[in-house]
């Protein structure tokens, strides 16, 4: 009997303490929609429309997921790939281990001359269990991935040899 009435008010302070910690803490803010959409335009000086547009197509293809699908449309006159695919993003927990999402995100690549439109939107989060809302804290993190990627695209071009007749 004693130790039933030892264990039972530990047991208490420790549901007090543990319950008065979630409750403290503010619920995950949601990403805001404009938030769900990153636009950049970037200046390539010297490189023609089809040239932006060639480079474009094979940094999609390539720089991304895996898989063989990912440019769902694209045409040269216009100057337009539009693509879907994804990247992982890991959302830290609190209480278990991490969350591992897969950012889906359709992207839009339009290009002319010596400019190329990068957008990426319909930004979701998915993992086995279905989705997940997309919050700032997630938004924080693919941000500057995305940026990056496109920065890459863009550096890219600075590196390419301009002449092929070697």
């Amino acid at each position: 009997m004693k130790k039933q009435t030892v264990f039972f008010p530990l047991f208490l302070l420790i549901y007090y303490i543990f319950c008065w910690g979630c409750a403290n803490t503010p619920p995950p803010e949601p990403a805001e929609p404009q938030d769900l959409i990153i636009r950049q335009i970037s200046d390539i000086p010297g490189f023609s429309k089809s040239e932006l547009y060639e480079g474009a197509k094979k940094w999609l293809a390539g720089s991304f997921s895996d898989d063989l699908d990912v440019i769902r449309y694209s045409d040269r006159y216009k100057g337009i790939i539009v693509g879907q695919t994804h990247i992982y993003h890991v959302r830290p927990s609190k209480w278990t281990s991490d969350h591992v999402f897969e950012c889906r995100f359709e992207i839009i690549v339009e290009v002319k001359d010596e400019k190329i439109r990068t957008t990426f939107k319909d930004l979701w989060l998915f993992h086995r269990g279905g989705t997940e809302p997309m919050l700032k804290s997630d938004m924080e993190v693919i941000r500057p991935k995305l940026e990056n990627a496109v920065t890459a695209l863009v550096s890219s071009y600075k590196k390419m040899s301009r002449d092929e007749n070697w």
